[in-house]
C-alpha cells in the first residue's frame, strides 16, 4: 500500500461505532499527515471539539491518542489502534479498536469512511 502521507488532507465520517462511543454519523474528522506523524481535529454530533495525535506503525496501521469535549461539557480521552483499508474506488476506510482512558475505561470498535468532496 506504499502511499506516502495517505491520510493527509483527508476527511472521514463514522460508518459504525459501538454504543459506548461518542462518535456518530454527524462527526467529521479532518486528518493531516507528515511522514509518520498524524494529527487531526474532529467535531459534530455530541463532540463539540476534538483533537488527535498519533504515528504510523506500518504502511497500513497507526496508533493515536484522542481527546474531546462533548456538548454536555464532559472531557473524554482515549487511545486507538487503526488499520487502513484501501477500497476498490480508492476511498479509504479506517478500522479502529479503541479504549477510553477516563470514565469506565471500556473498549470499542468503529469504522470511518473517507468523505469525498466534489
Amino acid at each position: 500500500m506504499k502511499h506516502l502521507n495517505i491520510l493527509n488532507n483527508k476527511i472521514f465520517m463514522s460508518l459504525t461505532n459501538t454504543s459506548n462511543g461518542d462518535v456518530n454519523g454527524a462527526t467529521r474528522f479532518y486528518y493531516t499527515q507528515k511522514a509518520k506523524v498524524i494529527t487531526a481535529r474532529y467535531e459534530g454530533g455530541v463532540v463539540q471539539v476534538g483533537s488527535i495525535i498519533g504515528q504510523m506503525l506500518t504502511e497500513s496501521t497507526f496508533e493515536i491518542c484522542y481527546q474531546h469535549l462533548t456538548i454536555s461539557g464532559e472531557l473524554r480521552t482515549g487511545q486507538c489502534k487503526t488499520r487502513i483499508e484501501l477500497l476498490e474506488n480508492d476511498m479509504i476506510k479506517l478500522i479502529e479498536e479503541w479504549q477510553w482512558l477516563n470514565g469506565d475505561l471500556s473498549t470499542g470498535y468503529s469504522e470511518l469512511i473517507e468523505v469525498v468532496l466534489n
